[in-house]
This record gives structure tokens, C-alpha cells and sequence, in this order.
């Protein structure tokens, strides 16, 4: 039995279905009411984040919304988000390392590609490119957000794929298609596809969780995907988030981590169990598709 793609496949089954069903769930406030305060028990107030209670079993965040009902319901724009991104770098990626395994001019923009993303992590790239003014007060904010972080890693994903096509040419039955004077197409086709393909999928879940912890760091950082500018007392403008996506739990981190501790924890669960059901997930498809393999031998 292939442990880890049933355990995976399990708990992105589970997030699928709250993701769908959370709106609808007796316990989950849809509407994301804002409590500016509340009165305590023995008497008096509190003000937000309120922490976890009866009314509010994972607490509050600051600005007195339910906790729970927040990241369930966080969870459809968050998977949707992260898939939107991984979908558009292998939209790139893929084509990029045909190309180049068959011209030698596409391979040297692949090569200056991923060089010049992979000396320095993404994050410092993201924030650079994404801290411009063009894209900070563009209308389209969240879709420049997404075309680079797709794009940032065109590179890399499309070498991963390059070298497997080099590694495949290497096989003897590719040698008898090009002796046998098969056209580039029917290569491809019959030769280099069917064992790129399962490469191809478990790369695509490695890659959600990739994406899904670098986000994480740009929640840490206070780099938001959608803003709203608001006005004030002094005259500035501070851009506030307007995002549901569960990296957001990490702002002013230094601040909660003691004060209100349950802010940070929920997103990082909420992070962590998503990865390790697509790292459980890729390394099952990867003992699957091997095993497969070696039948078929």
C-alpha cells in the first residue's frame, strides 16, 4: 500500500471539500463580522485579538474576526491561488525546455534564465520587482503578484525538465527511433513524453508546496497580494490587505508571537498541514509511478 499518496491525497481531499463547503458550515461566520470590542465576563471590555475562547475557538485576529471562520474560509483562495501560479510557470517552463532541447539559442536563455534567478533566493527578487510603484498601485496587483512568482522560477523548473530530456535521449530505445528516422514530432510523442509525463506531475505538486512556503515568507514580510490604501492621522497612507490567503497571518509577526500567539500558530498549521500533504503526495505519485515503471520493465 502506498502510504503517503493515500494520506496525501486524503488531506488535499479534505481541503477541497472545505474549501466548497466552508460558506455554508453552522459554525462559520461567511460574513466575517468584525467585533471592535467585547465585554468580559467579570466586567469590562477587551479589545481585539480576542484569544481562543467558546466564541472563538482559535481566537481572534485584530480586527476582532472570528479565527476559524477566517481560514476556512481562506482556504478556496489560498489552494486557488497557489494553483493559478504553479499552472502559469509550467505554461512557460514547459515550451522553454523543449526549445531549448532542441535549439541551442533557446537553451542559452534558459541557461541566463536560471542563473540569474537562482544566485539569490526569490524572496529578495520578489520583493524587489513587486516593490516597484507600477505594480504596487496597479489595479492588477494580484496578477502581477502571481506572473512573478510564476515567472521567477521559469528557469529552474524548465531545466529540472531539460536534463530529464537529456537523460532520456541517452536511452537505448530513443537511439533505435532516431535510427529508425522518426520526425522530431513522432519523438516526442512516442519517445520523450510518456516518461516525462509522470516526471511532470510530481514535479507540479513538489512545486504547490514551493510556492505555498514562499508565500508564507511574504506574509512575514508584510508583502500582500491585494491592498487597500486608507488614510492617516498624519497625513500617510498605509496599504492594508485585503487578501483572505492564509500567508497573511504572518504580519507583524514579532508583535504577535507573544502578545497573541494564536495569530501566527493558525497560519502556520494551516501552511504546514497543506505542504505535507503535496511533499506526501508528490513522494507517493513518485513510489507509484516508479513501481509502475518497473512492472512494465
Amino acid at each position: 500500500m502506498n502510504k503517503s499518496l493515500t494520506i496525501g491525497l486524503l488531506i488535499l481531499s479534505l481541503l477541497l471539500v472545505i474549501s466548497f463547503t466552508a460558506p455554508y458550515l453552522p459554525f462559520v461566520d461567511s460574513s466575517l463580522k468584525e467585533q471592535v470590542m467585547r465585554q468580559k465576563e467579570g466586567g469590562g471590555y477587551e479589545l481585539p485579538p480576542f484569544a481562543p475562547s467558546k466564541e472563538y475557538p482559535l481566537g481572534s485576529d485584530a480586527n476582532g474576526v472570528d479565527l476559524l471562520s477566517k481560514v476556512l474560509l481562506g482556504t478556496k483562495e489560498t489552494l486557488l491561488t497557489i494553483l493559478a501560479i504553479a499552472l502559469i510557470r509550467y505554461v512557460f517552463a514547459i515550451p522553454l525546455a523543449l526549445a531549448s532541447f532542441y535549439s541551442r539559442f533557446f537553451h542559452k536563455i534558459l541557461i541566463v534564465w536560471n542563473r540569474l534567478f537562482s544566485f539569490m533566493p526569490p524572496i529578495f527578487f520578489i520583493i524587489l520587482i513587486v516593490g516597484t510603484p507600477f505594480i504596487v498601485f496597479s489595479d492588477n496587483r494580484f496578477l502581477w503578484f502571481m506572473m512573478v512568482l510564476a515567472l521567477l522560477e521559469v528557469g529552474r523548473v524548465a531545466d529540472i525538465f531539460y536534463q530529464g530530456m537529456q537523460d532520456i535521449k541517452k536511452k537505448p530505445y530513443v537511439e533505435a527511433g532516431i535510427v529508425a528516422g522518426s520526425s522530431a514530432l513522432t519523438m516526442m510523442r512516442n519517445y520523450y513524453w510518456p516518461p516525462l509525463r509522470p516526471f511532470l506531475i510530481v514535479q507540479f505538486f513538489s512545486d504547490l508546496g514551493r510556492i505555498l512556503f514562499l508565500i508564507g515568507q511574504l506574509g512575514i514580510v508584510e508583502i500582500f497580494f491585494s491592498v487597500e490604501f486608507v488614510s492617516q492621522l498624519g497625513g500617510a497612507y498605509k496599504a492594508m490587505n485585503t487578501s483572505n490567503i492564509w500567508p497573511t497571518y504572518y504580519a507583524n509577526i514579532t508583535k504577535h508571537i507573544w502578545s497573541d500567539p494564536w495569530l501566527p500558530i493558525t497560519g502556520t498549521v494551516a501552511i504546514g498541514i497543506t505542504i505535507f500533504a503535496f511533499s506526501l503526495t508528490s513522494n507517493g505519485l513518485q513510489q507509484y509511478f516508479d513501481r509502475k515503471y518497473k512492472r512494465a520493465q
